[in-house]
C-alpha cells in the first residue's frame, strides 16, 4: 500500500511524511491474510488509520468484522471521534486487546471475554511470538465459550508457554462439571479442575473422569447376573465376578488400569471382567470375551496390577478354573460394532445440565452420539 493513499491531516508539530511514513509502516505489521482488508479501511480516514497504532485490533475487527456484526455504525464513530472504550464495547472487541501487536492478530475476531477479572490478568500471558497467537487467540474464546472465564484465563495461561492443548473439549467439560456439584458429571470427578492446575496433571484427570462418565453411561446402575461362568478357586486363586459400575471402579482403582472403559464390552455382551484374588487381596484382573462368530469364550486379556505380565502359575489356575466349568456357548450372531453405541437415554440424563447452561448443543457433543463421540473429544 502506498503511503501517498492515506488521507491524513498531520498533527500540529508533527512533519506529514513522517506521519505518512510512520502509519503506513504500522498497517504493513498486519497478517499478511488481513493487511489489505485493513488496509483498505484506513485509506477512508484518518482517524481510521490511526487505530493501527493505537488499537490495531479494533481496526482488524471492523475491516473483517465476525458474522452478524454490521462495523459501519461503528466505523462512523471513529470517524465522529467517540471513545475507543465506547467503540470496542459495541464491536465486541476486549480493551486488553490493545496490547496486543498487529502481528498477532486475527480476523475475524474471536469472540473473547473481558470482564474486569480477566482484563487485569491476562496481558500476563500473552503468546511470546506472533506464530503462536491464532491458536492462542482463539483457545482463550473457546474456553470462554464452552466453559467459562476462569476457565480461559487458564488457557491463556498454559499456552502463552507455546503449550498445544489436546483434548481441549474434554478439559473444558471436565472444568465445567468441575463447578456442578448438583450434575451426575461433578459426582463421577476424582480430581477436580482449578485455576492452578498444571496442564499435565489437568489432562490426566480429565481423562479419568472421561473414563468413569464412559463406564456411567455402559454400566449405570446395571448388574450383570449372566456371568457366563461360576465363581469358584483354584490353587489357592479365588476368581471373583466383577458385577457393575462400582466393582469396575474400585478394580480399576486398586490394579491401576484402564478397565473403566470396558463398560462398554460388559453392556453388549462382548466379555465379563473377573477378579483374581488371593487371600483377599487382589491379584490380577480378568476378562473372558467373544472371539468373532467363534461359539466359544476366550481369555482376552490377563493382567496383575499396573498391567504387568502374569506368572505361569496364574495362567495355569485361570485355565483350570475355566475348564472346570460347563461349557459356555453362544447363540446369538456376533456383535455389529457398528451400531453399538452409548444408551441414549444415560447419554441426554449426563450432558443437558451442560447444554442448557451452555444454551446450544455443539456439534461435537451431540443429542445423538457415536460409539467414537466421547473419545474423540
Amino acid at each position: 500500500m502506498s503511503i501517498h493513499q492515506l488521507r491524513v491531516v498531520p498533527r500540529a508539530g508533527a512533519p506529514q511524511h513522517a506521519r505518512l511514513s510512520s502509519l503506513a509502516k504500522a498497517l504493513r505489521r498486519f497478517r499478511p491474510e488481513i493487511r489489505d482488508g485493513v488496509a483498505q479501511l484506513a485509506r477512508r480516514h484518518v482517524r481510521l488509520a490511526e487505530l493501527a497504532q493505537s488499537f490495531p485490533a479494533l481496526l482488524a475487527a471492523l475491516a473483517w468484522p465476525r458474522a452478524g456484526f454490521d462495523a459501519r455504525p461503528a466505523i462512523r464513530g471513529v470517524i465522529a471521534g467517540v471513545p475507543l472504550p465506547a467503540l470496542a464495547e459495541r464491536a465486541g472487541v476486549p480493551l486488553w486487546l490493545r496490547k496486543v501487536k498487529p502481528e498477532m492478530i486475527v480476523a475475524p475476531l474471536p469472540e473473547l471475554p473481558d470482564s474486569a477479572f480477566v482484563r487485569h490478568r491476562i496481558v500476563n500471558h500473552l503468546p511470546p511470538q506472533a506464530r503462536y497467537a491464532d491458536h492462542w487467540l482463539r483457545g482463550v474464546a473457546d474456553g470462554n465459550r464452552w466453559a467459562h472465564e476462569d476457565f480461559a484465563l487458564w488457557c491463556a495461561r498454559a499456552m502463552a508457554g507455546k503449550e498445544v492443548i489436546y483434548n481441549f473439549r474434554l478439559l473444558a467439560l471436565w472444568a465445567w462439571f468441575s463447578g456442578q456439584p448438583q450434575t451426575r458429571g461433578h459426582a463421577l470427578i476424582a480430581h477436580r479442575w482449578t485455576p492452578d492446575i498444571k496442564l499435565n496433571a489437568a489432562t490426566k484427570a480429565a481423562k479419568a473422569w472421561r473414563d468413569r462418565v464412559d463406564l456411567e453411561l455402559h454400566l449405570g446402575e446395571r448388574t450383570v447376573d449372566d456371568l457366563w461362568y461360576a465363581p469358584g478357586e483354584v490353587d489357592g486363586y479365588a476368581f471373583v465376578p466383577i458385577r457393575g459400575a462400582l466393582g469396575v471402579d474400585a478394580e480399576a482403582e486398586a490394579m491401576r488400569n484402564c478397565l473403566r472403559t470396558y463398560g462398554e464390552n460388559v453392556a453388549t455382551g462382548f466379555s465379563r471382567l473377573w477378579s483374581v484374588r488371593k487371600n483377599d487381596e487382589r491379584v490380577a484382573t480378568l476378562e473372558i470375551a467373544r472371539l468373532g462368530n467363534s461359539p466359544l469364550p476366550y481369555i482376552r486379556q490377563f493382567k496383575l496390577a499396573g498391567n504387568e505380565t502374569p506368572p505361569v502359575e496364574l495362567w495355569l489356575a485361570a485355565h483350570r478354573w475355566l475348564h472346570e466349568q460347563k461349557l459356555h456357548v453362544f447363540t446369538g450372531p456376533a456383535i455389529d460394532w457398528k451400531k453399538v453405541c452409548p444408551p441414549r437415554a444415560a447419554w441426554l440424563a449426563m450432558w443437558k445440565p451442560y447444554w442448557l447452561a451452555m444454551r446450544r448443543v455443539p456439534d461435537w457433543l451431540p443429542l445423538n452420539p457415536t460409539r467414537d463421540t466421547l473419545f474423540d473429544l
